[in-house]
């Protein structure tokens, strides 16, 4: 038998395999001989066969353009030439014969192209066939021309799997052909034809030539009809997996290419090539985020937060991400890994065993130990030397992670790496990153990032604390900070910031904060020093858990989800079910809410002083928080005096957070500083104006009004004083009443943003690249 080089069905051969007379001109390979050019070509039944594109039909040893037989991307095609002299040179025939039968074939597919033109509707239900991968009956064009779904075969077809052929998408490389073909009156039939391939990549329905657009990483259906030889599909998500080809006689089967006539969706190779590429393109890396909490499994704030939705935007961009976090808990998803290790603490030797749970394309890996165990409700809890030692014992097990946990059956590995540390709580993992590793040659190549949440938590104490870290002795000048008023004292985020390669806060206004004497908290001379690696990024928010549209705590009790086209019925529904809920009067008043930690940071104590002022007007307050007793007793008493209007909610429920932020109107951020805020972003989303301080990234994210060009998202004030947040909620008031067309401006505005995680992974990337290349 004779191999033929790399031959695939293209979806643009037409097979037509009916009934005819006329002589049989029998296809031997024995025939075929390679030529100069590599080819492969055959003067047998005046067919040519080679690699070229558009090869011609060989009368005798002559190359005629009538019928051609050719590999294009792969594949087969068939070319007409329009020139009728073919006919006069042939003597034989039966050849001639052959000619015309192929010039009525070719004028049949012309007739079928404008038939398929005419009748799209015939080809969206083929493309819905091919992609639901479901055999089906016929589909009929307009005039009842029958076509065959991908799957289905004709009655009386025999299916022989050796005659197997399995073909990969993406690499058409190393194929052989073996077997013969036969050529009835201008019709081509396989027969007992076998593909072997030796090198396959990985393929999909989805990668054959026509079927699907670019979306989700697959190519979409534009326009191309396919109706291939039977179709069987491997088993395996996305449509992964070799797709098989079966050969048959196929009977009454065409296939045509509407790129013919609707060329405008042609796909190139190097623009495929770049549509394949991750989001990330070549700067795609390992990257591991440590954090002494992750929601959902433990949060006590907004690090939970990031935590558990900023590595799944990364992921999303392509990277390999993972989290560690300790196992505070009996929790679900996580596995058992089988790996042990040991750490010293303070002369003690800690055992660590780790679980691993593969979510939403990000590795979760939690550490396990004693020290951990029963804490899920008192994350920070125990006197200063507990919480020290667990969070060493975290940054000791969480370094090792990429050697020793194998994820999806591979270790991460130290090259290409970079760990992502949060807060105080894991600011040591920079220190041990340089001292225990690089020092020594080790990790050359693993980067660290420090992400700065909220700077009044710095893990300070006495010097002698120290002696805890098992760090060299010279290693303690970068804990040493002189503070006026508690003298020298140990410090792990001096330490942090100084050995961490970038270092990111959660907004860009925080991060000048942070600069100053009176928002550094004692850390500002060494953030100027370090200036040239700091960057603020504002957080996102999760768009899945806190979106209107599919929020499920507005599913019932009179709420209903809504978008940006049905916000001003579906907010109105949110309002009066709040106010049902709540025993508050159901009528067209405006909501002003709080929700969030009560204490002197948020600034509840100037919404105490406003009280007076604002219930003075006509609308509703209700307030949601937990925190310091005295101002939790000041919630009650607002609601004992004013119960017609005020409700106090001591305590925190999300359902009722998710529903206050639907239903309100108006929400209060007046905190000293905030250095992110998610609330005001969550609000925005919701269509409910915010009224903030600005600082931090309430200045950044919260854009002051502005009536004459009909710009801005809520309204900022400058001091943290209860005059200014009665002025800034009286002009917020008044346009409620008075300009509603502005009012609905601000609405839609908020809406409109992009608040996903997924543009705040573009900026981290940013940051990961340079902590790369810095050295």
């Amino acid at each position: 038998m004779a191999s033929v080089g790399s031959l695939h069905v293209y979806h643009s051969l037409l097979f037509h395999g009916g009934a005819s007379s006329g002589k049989r001109l029998a296809f031997d390979p024995s025939r075929l001989q390679l030529q100069s050019t590599g080819d492969l070509c055959g003067s047998v039944c005046g067919m040519r066969i080679g690699r070229g594109v558009g090869s011609g039909v060989l009368i005798g040893r002559k190359e005629r353009r009538g019928l051609g037989v050719g590999r294009k991307d792969g594949g087969f095609e068939i070319e007409e030439d329009d020139e009728d002299g073919d006919e006069k040179d042939v003597a034989d025939d039966a050849l001639r014969a052959t000619i015309r039968k192929s010039k009525k074939v070719l004028e049949k597919q012309k007739n079928l192209l404008e038939k398929i033109v005419a009748s799209r509707k015939m080809v969206s239900s083929l493309e819905s066939s091919v992609l639901s991968g479901q055999p089906g009956t016929d589909s009929y064009d307009g005039n009842g021309t029958s076509y065959l779904k991908v799957g289905q075969t004709t009655n009386g077809e025999a299916l022989d799997r050796e005659h197997e052929s399995v073909v990969s998408s993406d690499n058409h490389t190393n194929s052989k052909i073996t077997g013969s073909a036969t050529m009835i009156d201008g019709d081509l039939v396989k027969e007992e034809r076998k593909v072997k391939t030796r090198s396959q990549a990985e393929s999909s329905i989805a990668h054959a030539p026509g079927l699907v657009k670019k979306e989700d990483g697959l190519k979409t259906a534009s326009s191309k009809v396919t109706t291939t030889p039977v179709l069987e599909t491997s088993k395996s998500t996305g449509f992964k997996g070799a797709t098989k080809f079966k050969d048959e006689t196929l009977k009454d089967l065409v296939e045509a290419d509407v790129d013919v006539v609707d060329g405008e969706h042609e796909i190139t190779p190097e623009q495929e090539k770049e549509e394949s590429l991750p989001l990330a393109g070549v700067n795609v890396m390992n990257v591991i985020i440590v954090a002494a909490e992750c929601a959902p499994w433990s949060k006590t704030g907004g690090l939970g937060d990031v935590a558990g939705a900023l590595p799944k935007a990364l992921a999303r961009r392509g990277h390999r991400v993972m989290v560690v976090v300790p196992r505070y808990g009996e929790y679900t998803e996580p596995q058992a890994t089988g790996v042990h290790k040991h750490y010293k603490v303070d002369g003690q030797d800690m055992d660590v065993t780790y679980f691993h749970a593969y979510i939403d394309g990000v590795d979760f890996v939690f550490i396990d130990s004693p020290i951990f165990r029963h804490r899920q409700n008192d994350i920070y809890g125990g006197n200063r030397q507990d919480i020290l030692k667990r969070m060493i014992l975290l940054c000791k097990a969480a370094i090792e992670v990429p050697w020793h946990v194998p994820c999806g059956g591979v270790c991460y590995g130290d090259g290409n790496l970079v760990f992502i540390a949060n807060d105080w709580h894991t600011a040591l993992l920079p220190v041990y990153l340089k001292a225990n590793y690089r020092d020594h040659g080790l990790m050359k190549y693993t980067r660290s990032v420090l992400v700065i949440h909220n700077i009044a938590h710095q893990g300070r104490g006495p010097v002698e604390d120290f002696s805890f870290t098992s760090l060299p002795e010279h290693y303690i000048d970068l804990f040493k900070l002189y503070d006026p008023v508690g003298g020298e004292h140990f410090n792990i985020f001096a330490a942090g910031i100084k050995t961490a390669d970038q270092v990111v806060t959660v907004s860009r206004g925080y991060s000048w904060e942070l600069k100053t004497s009176e928002g550094g908290w004692g850390l500002n001379e060494i953030i100027n020093e370090n200036d040239w690696k700091f960057r603020g990024i504002v957080n996102g928010i999760d768009t899945k858990d806190w979106n209107p549209e599919v929020d499920i705590h507005l599913k019932s009790d009179g709420y209903t989800n809504y978008s940006l086209e049905t916000f001003k019925t579906g907010k109105a529904k949110c309002k009066a079910a709040l106010q049902q809920e709540l025993g508050l009067a159901v009528r067209e008043v405006p909501i002003i809410a709080f929700i969030g930690r009560l204490d002197h940071q948020k600034g509840v104590d100037l919404i105490a002083e406003a009280m007076h002022w604002i219930v003075g007007n006509d609308v509703q307050v209700i307030l949601l928080g937990t925190g310091r007793p005295d101002l939790e007793e000041m919630l009650k008493k607002f609601e004992r005096e004013h119960h017609e209007k005020v409700r106090g909610w001591v305590g925190f429920s999300v359902k009722m957070a998710h529903r206050i932020t639907a239903g309100a109107d108006i929400l209060m951020m007046p905190s000293r500083f905030e250095p992110c805020g998610l609330n005001q972003l969550y609000a925005m989303a919701y269509g409910t104006v915010p009224v903030v301080h600005a600082v931090g990234g309430l200045r950044d994210t919260v854009r002051q009004f502005d009536p004459y060009s009909e710009s801005g998202y809520g309204w900022a004030f400058d001091r943290a004083e209860s005059n200014q947040l009665i002025n800034a909620l009286g002009n917020c008031l008044k346009t409620y009443w008075n300009y509603k067309d502005s009012w609905e401006g601000l609405q839609r505005r908020g809406m409109t943003q992009d608040l996903s995680w997924d543009n705040a992974a573009v900026q981290y990337e940013e940051v990961l690249v340079a902590a790369k290349y810095q050295w």
